[in-house]
C-alpha cells in the first residue's frame, strides 16, 4: 500500500508536532516518590549528611559539589544520593544547611523513566542538556550555579569531590558565573566523613563479599592445565550472578603473564605448572569488592612454593596484628620484614600494601607505604600484601577487611592455600 494512499484521519500526527519537551514525563518530587526504592532507610542518608556536614564545618566550607560520572567514577554521588550515572555527568550539591540539590544530563529520550532519577531521594533534582537526551538548554554548571545563588553562597567557599575528573565545561561556567566563589578541594572532606562504615553499610559488604568469594572458589576449582582464562573469568561471572547486581572487574594472568598481574582473561590455556594471577571484584547495591589469590595449576615447582606460601605467610601475620589502634606503618613494618625472611624482600611492593574500599575502589583508610593512619572500629580495606617477580609470578592474597571493636575479621571468606 503506497503511504499517499491512507486515509489522512488515520494518520499520526507528524513527529514534528510531537511534545518533545522533559516535562512530557514529571521530575517533580510528587510524581517521583511513589516509584522510589533504596537500599537504605532515609535515615541513613541523613545521617551520612550529618557526618559530611560536621566535617565541612571544621574546614570552613559553605556547600560541596559532588560529581559523578558512569561507572567507578559514580561512587561518590551514589553514597550520598543512590543516584547512578549512566551517561554523562552529575552534581550532587549540599550546602552545609538546607536541603541538598541533584542535577544531571544522564537522562536518555528526555525522559526520566530512561534514568535512575527515580532512586534518589533527593527532592530538588533538575535535568541539564545533553546533545540526545533532556532537551533542557541549561546545562550543569547553570543549574549549579544557580543554586548556589538562590542559596546566597555565590561567594562562598565551596569544596569540591572528584575535582580532577569535573567535565571541564562545567568548571569553566563555575568559574565564570561565580567570580567570587573560592573553589577548593573538598575529596578529603568528603572522603573523612565517609571511612567509618555503618551497621548497615557493613551488612551490605558482607553480601556482596560472599558474592565475590563464590566467584574466587569458582576460579580455583576449575584452575587446571588446559582450562583457558577467559574460561575461569566465565566461571566467576556465573558464580557471583544471583549474588551481587555485577563483576566490577575479573583479572586473569597465567604463566609468565602472571607477574604482569593486572591483565584482563585471554584464550591462552593453563600449562602445567602455570603461576596463576586472580583479582576479582562485585558489586552490590553501591558497594565494591576488590580481592585476589595467587596459586599454581598442576604440578607445584620449589620455588613457586615459596613465592606462594611468603605471600600468604605476609597475609595472615598482617592480619593477626590489625585491630583498633594499630598504625598501618606498623603493619608494613611486619609484612616487609617476613619478605626479607623469605629472600624475597627485593621483590615487596610497599606501595600496593592495600586501600580502604566502599562505595568507591579506594577511599579512606589510607594504607600507603608511608601512611601514619591508626585504625579504627568501621574501617573497611583490601588488605593485600604483595611479593611481585616480573617473567614469574607473583604471591598475594587480598581480602576485605573488617575492624571490629576488638580485633579484624575478613569480608570475603574464600580459601587462601592451594597448594
Amino acid at each position: 500500500m503506497r503511504f499517499d494512499s491512507i486515509d489522512s484521519s488515520t494518520r499520526t500526527k507528524p513527529f514534528t508536532e510531537l511534545d518533545m519537551t522533559f516535562e512530557r514525563i514529571p521530575y517533580d518530587w510528587e510524581s517521583r516518590k511513589e516509584w522510589l526504592q533504596l537500599p537504605f532507610p532515609l535515615e541513613e542518608y541523613h545521617m551520612r549528611i550529618a557526618k559530611v556536614r560536621q566535617e565541612m564545618s571544621r574546614e570552613g566550607l559553605d556547600a560541596l559539589l559532588i560529581y559523578g560520572a558512569p561507572g567507578l567514577l559514580n561512587g561518590d554521588v551514589r553514597w550520598i544520593s543512590n543516584f547512578i550515572t549512566a551517561i554523562g555527568n552529575t552534581v550532587v550539591v549540599l550546602p552545609r544547611e538546607g536541603a541538598p540539590m541533584l542535577t544531571t544530563n544522564s537522562i536518555l529520550h528526555s525522559a526520566p523513566m530512561h534514568s535512575f532519577v527515580h532512586q534518589t531521594w533527593i527532592e530538588d533534582v533538575r535535568p541539564a542538556h545533553l546533545p540526545g537526551t533532556v532537551k533542557n538548554p541549561e546545562g550543569i554548571g547553570k543549574h549549579v550555579c544557580r543554586f548556589l545563588q538562590e542559596r546566597k553562597l555565590e561567594d562562598g567557599r565551596i569544596g569540591l569531590v572528584g575535582e580532577m575528573f569535573f567535565a571541564a565545561p562545567i568548571l569553566d561556567e563555575l568559574r565564570a558565573k561565580l567570580p567570587k566563589a573560592e573553589l577548593v578541594s573538598g575529596a578529603r572532606t568528603y572522603m573523612t566523613a565517609k571511612q567509618i562504615k555503618s551497621h548497615r553499610e557493613i551488612a551490605v559488604m558482607e553480601q556482596v563479599g560472599m558474592a565475590t568469594a563464590a566467584g574466587l572458589e569458582a576460579v580455583m576449582e576449575l584452575a587446571k592445565p588446559g582450562v583457558s582464562e577467559l574460561e575461569l573469568s566465565a566461571a566467576a561471572h556465573q558464580a557471583v550472578a544471583g549474588m551481587a547486581d555485577w563483576v566490577v572487574h575479573c583479572m586473569i594472568a597465567s604463566g609468565p603473564r602472571s607477574g604482569l598481574k593486572h591483565l584482563y582473561p585471554s584464550p591462552r590455556k593453563l600449562e602445567d605448572g602455570d603461576m596463576v594471577f586472580l583479582d576479582l571484584g562485585a558489586h552490590y547495591q553501591g558497594y565494591n569488592t576488590d580481592t585476589a589469590r595467587t596459586f599454581c595449576a598442576g604440578t607445584i615447582g620449589k620455588r613457586q612454593r615459596e613465592v606462594l606460601q611468603c605471600g600468604l605467610d605476609m597475609f595472615e601475620a598482617a592480619l593477626e596484628a590489625t585491630k583498633p589502634g594499630v598504625r598501618v606503618a606498623e603493619l608494613q613494618h611486619i609484612a616487609q620484614s617476613i619478605a626479607e625472611e623469605c629472600g624475597y624482600g627485593e621483590h615487596y611492593w610497599p606501595t600496593g600494601f592495600g586501600h580502604g574500599i566502599g562505595t568507591n575502589i579506594a577511599e579512606l583508610p589510607d594504607l600507603h607505604w608511608k601512611s601514619e593512619t591508626v585504625l579504627q572500629p568501621g574501617h573497611v580495606f583490601a588488605l593485600e600484601p604483595m611479593i611481585v617477580i616480573h617473567g614469574f609470578g607473583c604471591g598475594v592474597i587480598e581480602d576485605q577487611i573488617l575492624i571490629t571493636e576488638t580485633g579484624a575479621r575478613s569480608l570475603t571468606p574464600a580459601r587462601r592455600k592451594l597448594w
